[in-house]
């Protein structure tokens, strides 16, 4: 979020009126993690990111892992849907970037069945480190904006802060399996 590049939309934001209410700003948000300085969307991806940290460190099958994370993901996705032209109104903003649930289904989408490799395993050092590999290449498909993300960006409202991050997080998830079938053929990694 926060890339404000659709503009076209600007106007009706405009226009709405900022609501009374607050409880939406904490799930929108991503229980507060968004309203972090500097770099908001880097922050809401850093609680997905220590989900799957501690999924991996407490073991436990993929399939599980990733059905669980697409649960999540999805969960996200549909409470941004909701509650996404709340946000824009308190917010005043066509792309709040305190609003950090697309994040949190981009990352969703990265890490689902991404395959473990054996030295990922085991020690919390490696596990963290492969976490942080995943954490990486998703923040940076998310602010490369590769295509189709840009042009995903500029759909209306709520659709094109979600679904430039679902972009993302299939480009990541790509990447990422790339990045590990190259380290599997260049080092003799499993």
């Amino acid at each position: 979020m926060g890339h404000q590049s659709n503009k076209i939309y600007a106007h009706k934001v405009e226009q709405l009126i900022r609501p009374a209410n607050r409880w939406p700003r904490w799930i929108l948000t991503g229980g507060g993690a968004g309203m972090l300085r500097p770099a908001p969307g880097s922050w809401g991806t850093a609680v997905p990111a220590l989900a799957f940290f501690f999924t991996l460190w407490a073991g436990g099958s993929d399939p599980w892992r990733s059905a669980a994370f697409l649960l999540f993901g999805l969960v996200a996705a549909v409470l941004l849907v909701w509650l996404g032209p709340w946000g824009c109104a308190y917010f005043g903003q066509i792309d709040p970037g305190q609003v950090v649930l697309d994040e949190y289904a981009g990352f969703a989408i990265t890490v689902a069945f991404i395959p473990v490799p054996a030295w990922a395993n085991g020690s919390a050092w490696h596990v963290a480190l492969f976490s942080a590999l995943v954490y990486v290449v998703f923040r940076a498909t998310d602010t490369l904006k590769l295509p189709p993300c840009r042009r995903l960006e500029r759909l209306p409202f709520v659709w094109g802060i979600l679904l430039d991050d679902i972009a993302a997080g299939v480009q990541a998830n790509i990447v990422v399996r790339l990045i590990l079938l190259g380290l599997a053929m260049a080092l003799g990694w499993r």
